[in-house]
C-alpha cells in the first residue's frame, strides 16, 4: 500500500507543486492513533452480547449495539482525518484500511458459528466430489463445467493435509477483500493523482462492496484475478510517449487533439523485453485459469482489455482476439454438457436488455416484506449513486485537463455484460462489483481532482468524510439485510450429515416446502449438497395455506423411497420474508409432523427438523454412474481441435513478436510474415467449427 502514496513527476503542462513549509505533526498522529484504537474497542467489544435470533426484517443492523455504530463512525472519521495530514502516514493508513476490511466484511464471520451463505456449502460439495472421484460430474451441476476453482481447492487442501475447510470458508470474505486491495494497488500505482485520492479509492473499494460475492466461490477469486490482470497490463504494457498502442488518431476513446489533456496515468519503470514476455505469460495464465474457473468473468475481462486497447492504454493489440478464442473454445468444447441441447436458451438473453434488467432489478424486490423491500431498494440507490458520483469525478478531472481513460474503461466496460444474459437474476450485482474499481477511483477524484497534492485539503477531506460515512453506513444497512435466511446455522449442517448417516445406500429424496407458486426446480435455503452430491434428489412442495395439512408431504415421501422431509430455520425465514408465510407457520408445521403416526423423527434441533416414514415404501434407487466426459463429436470437430491449438500458438507468437518489436510486416522474417498471413484463415475456420458444433449439438 505504500506506493499508493507515491507522487510522480508532473509533465511540463502541469502546474508546479506548491511549496509547503514542513510542520511537525507527530502529536496529531498520536491523537489519530488513539482515536483509531478507541474506535476499534467501541466497535468490537459490545458484539459479544449480540443475539442473532432477535433480528427483524432489516437483518443484522437491527441487533447491532449503538456502541458498535459509534465505533464505526470513529473509524471512518479517523481515516479521513489522517488524509488531512500534510504528508501520507502509510503505516497508519494501511492499518486503518485492513481494520476496515475486518470491521465490515468480518462482522458476520465474527458473530456467526458457521460459514455463510448456503451456496458456500454447495461449493464445498463440489470440492468434495472432485477430490473423492478425481473428475467433475458435468451432468450433475452446471458449475462442474468450470471446475478450476474446485479442483484447485481440493488439490491444495489434500496436499496441505487440511481435512476441514470450514474455517477457510468462514473467513473467506476477509481474505478475498485483502486480495482485492493487493491487486487494486497495481492499478492505483499507475494513476497520476493526489495520494489522498488513491487512499480514498482503496477505502471506497472495501466500503462500497456490499454485493457479497467474496464468499467461498469461484466468482470471488475471479474478481481478484480480474484486478490482477488489469494491474499487470497497466504496469507492463502501458504505452509511453515514444510508443503508442495505435498510430496517431487511431485511439477510439481519444479525447481531444494531440496537444489536449495530459494522460491521467503514467507508465511505471521501463520493463525490459524479457520482463514483458514474462508478464505476458502471467497474463495468459490468468486468462486460462479464469476461463476454466468461472463462466462470466472471462467476458468481463475481455470487454475491459478490448476497451483498454482501443483507448490506447495497452500495447497488446492482439490480446483481445486471443482471449476471445480461449473463452469461446472452452465454452464450445469443454463446457459442452452445459449447453448441449439448449443452445436457444443459452443465447436467448443476448440483446434482451429490458428483460434482463427486469429480471435483475425489478423482480428481485420483494413485495411481501416492507423491511426487506426497503433494503433491496436502497441497494439500487447505492449503485446508481456510485455511478453518478463517478461520472461527476470524471468531469471534474476533465476540468483539470486530465484524460482518465483507464478509470473510464473500468467504469463503463462491465456494463456490456448486461446484454449477455440475466445470469440467474444476478447480472446487475456482478456488473456493480466489476465497475467498483473505476467508480471508486473516479469518486475519489471528485474530492481530490488535482494530479499533485494540495497544501490545504480541509474542505475536500471533510466532503470525502461525509461521503465515507454515508457509504459505510449504507454497507452496514444493506450488506447483511438478508442475514435472517442467508446465515447458516450449525444445526442445519448437522441435519444433512445425519440424513446421510441414516439413509440407506442409494439416492436420497429430500422433500421441502416453499411459499412460491411452483414447482420451478428451486432448492431449499439450506446447505444442501454439502457432501455426496450425486446421491441427492430434491422434491419441492408448495406450502399449503394451513400448515396442519401434511398430506402432500406424506404423499411425496411415499412416492419415492429413501425420502426425508426437511425444514430449517433459514428456509422458514426465507418463506416468511419473500412469500409472506406467517411467523407461526413453521412451529405449527413441526407440531403436526410430530403428531403424525406415519412419521418418525430423524433429527431434532433448534435449527432444523427432519422426519421420515416409519415404514419405507421400498428400497432406495441406486446411484447412476456418471457419464464419462466428452467434448462431443461432429463432422468438423476433428478439424476444429487442432485448428484451435494452432490458432492459439500463432496468436501467442504474434504477441511475443510484437513485444520484441518484430511484428509480421513487409521486410520481416519469412516465418513471422507467414504467421501473420495464417491468422485470418485459421480464425475463420475456427469460428466455422464452433458454429457447426453449436448448430449440431445444441439443437
Amino acid at each position: 500500500m505504500a506506493i499508493l502514496s507515491e507522487e510522480r513527476e508532473a509533465p511540463p503542462a502541469a502546474e508546479p507543486l506548491a511549496r509547503v513549509r514542513p510542520v511537525p505533526h507527530g502529536r496529531a498522529v498520536g491523537v489519530l492513533t488513539a482515536c483509531f484504537l478507541v474506535g476499534l474497542a467501541l466497535y468490537w467489544a459490545p458484539l459479544r452480547g449480540v443475539d442473532l435470533a432477535a433480528m427483524n426484517g432489516y437483518g443484522l443492523i437491527s441487533v447491532l449495539p449503538i456502541a458498535t455504530l459509534v465505533g464505526a463512525f470513529v473509524l471512518v472519521v479517523t481515516f479521513f482525518a489522517t488524509l488531512a495530514l500534510p504528508r501520507p502516514r502509510r503505516v497508519l493508513l494501511t492499518v486503518q484500511l485492513v481494520a476496515l476490511v475486518f470491521a465490515l466484511h468480518g462482522l458476520a464471520p465474527a458473530l456467526e458459528e458457521t460459514a455463510r451463505p448456503p451456496t458456500a456449502w454447495q461449493h464445498l460439495g463440489l470440492v468434495e466430489y472432485i477430490t473423492r472421484t478425481g473428475e467433475p460430474h458435468v451432468l450433475l451441476d452446471a458449475r462442474y463445467s468450470w471446475p478450476g476453482f474446485f479442483a484447485a481447492v481440493g488439490f491444495i487442501a489434500h496436499a496441505a493435509g487440511i481435512e476441514d475447510l470450514e474455517p477457510i470458508m468462514h473467513w473467506s470474505p476477509v481474505g478475498l477483500e485483502l486480495l482485492y486491495l493487493a491487486a487494486y494497488y497495481l492499478i492505483l500505482r499507475v494513476v497520476w493523482a493526489d495520494w489522498r485520492a488513491k487512499w480514498t479509492a482503496a477505502w471506497l473499494l472495501v466500503a462500497a462492496d456490499w454485493v457479497g460475492q467474496d464468499y467461498f466461490a469461484p466468482q470471488g477469486l475471479g474478481f481478484a484475478l480480474y484486478l490482477l490482470l488489469v494491474g499487470i497490463l497497466l504496469n507492463r504494457f502501458m504505452p509511453r510517449t515514444e510508443e503508442s498502442a495505435w498510430p496517431p488518431g487511431r485511439g477510439w476513446l481519444s479525447l481531444g487533439p494531440k496537444r489536449g489533456p495530459a494522460p491521467g496515468e503514467r507508465p511505471v519503470g521501463r520493463p525490459e523485453t524479457g520482463e514483458r514476455i514474462a508478464a505476458l505469460a502471467v497474463v495468459l495464465g490468468i486468462v486460462v485459469i479464469t476461463v476454466a474457473t468461472h463462466q462470466l468473468t472471462p467476458y468481463l475481462m475481455l470487454f475491459t482489455v478490448t476497451a483498454l486497447v482501443l483507448a490506447g492504454r495497452c500495447t497488446l493489440r492482439g490480446l483481445p482476439v486471443l482471449m476471445a478464442v480461449l473463452t469461446a473454445s472452452w465454452i464450445g468444447y469443454m463446457a459442452k454438457a452445459y449447453w448441449e441441447g439448449q443452445s436457444e436458451s443459452l443465447f436467448s438473453g443476448i440483446g434482451n436488455l429490458l428483460g434482463i434488467l427486469r429480471a435483475s432489478v425489478g423482480e428481485r424486490i420483494t413485495r411481501s416484506s416492507a423491511e426487506l423491500a426497503t433494503i433491496q431498494q436502497t441497494r439500487v440507490l447505492i449503485a446508481v449513486a456510485m455511478v453518478v458520483l463517478a461520472l461527476c469525478g470524471l468531469c471534474r478531472r476533465r476540468l483539470h485537463r486530465l484524460d482518465d481513460r483507464v478509470a473510464a474503461v473500468l467504469l463503463l466496460a462491465p456494463f456490456l455484460a448486461i446484454g449477455l444474459q440475466h445470469y440467474g437474476g444476478e447480472i446487475t450485482l456482478r456488473v456493480y462489483l466489476f465497475i467498483l474499481p473505476g467508480a471508486c477511483l473516479l469518486t475519489a477524484y471528485l474530492f481530490f481532482p488535482a494530479a499533485v497534492p494540495v497544501s490545504r485539503p480541509t474542505r475536500a477531506v471533510g466532503a470525502a468524510a461525509v461521503c465515507g460515512l454515508l457509504v459505510a453506513g449504507s454497507f452496514l444497512f444493506v450488506r447483511f439485510g438478508n442475514e435472517n435466511f442467508e446465515r447458516v446455522r450449525p444445526g442445519e449442517v448437522q441435519a444433512f450429515h445425519e440424513i446421510l448417516r441414516q439413509a440407506p445406500q442409494g439416492r436420497v429424496n429430500l422433500v421441502w416446502q416453499t411459499g412460491r407458486k411452483g414447482p420451478i426446480g428451486a432448492f431449499p435455503q439450506a446447505p444442501w449438497g454439502l457432501s455426496a452430491q450425486e446421491r441427492w434428489d430434491y422434491t419441492e412442495l408448495q406450502a399449503p395455506r394451513r400448515p396442519e395439512n401434511i398430506t402432500p408431504i406424506l404423499e411425496a415421501l411415499r412416492q419415492r423411497p429413501g425420502g426425508f422431509f426437511l425444514t430449517t430455520r433459514s428456509n422458514e425465514e426465507y418463506n416468511h420474508y419473500f412469500f409472506a408465510l406467517p411467523k407461526d407457520y413453521a412451529p405449527r408445521l413441526v407440531k403436526a409432523l410430530e403428531s403424525a403416526p406415519e412419521l418418525r423423527p430423524v433429527f431434532r434441533h433448534r435449527d432444523a427438523d427432519v422426519f421420515a416414514l416409519r415404514v419405507e415404501p421400498g428400497p432406495a434407487p441406486q446411484v447412476a454412474p456418471p457419464a464419462p466426459f466428452s467434448i462431443g463429436r461432429t463432422p468438423w470437430t476433428p478439424v476444429g481441435v487442432p485448428v484451435t491449438v494452432l490458432l492459439v500458438v500463432v496468436l501467442v507468437v504474434r504477441e511475443v513478436a510484437r513485444i520484441r518489436g518484430r511484428l509480421p510486416r513487409r521486410g520481416a522474417r519469412p516465418v513471422l510474415r507467414w504467421l501473420g498471413y495464417a491468422v485470418w484463415p485459421l480464425l475463420a475456420l475456427w469460428a466455422f467449427v464452433l458454429i457447426e458444433r453449436f448448430h449440431v449439438l445444441g439443437s
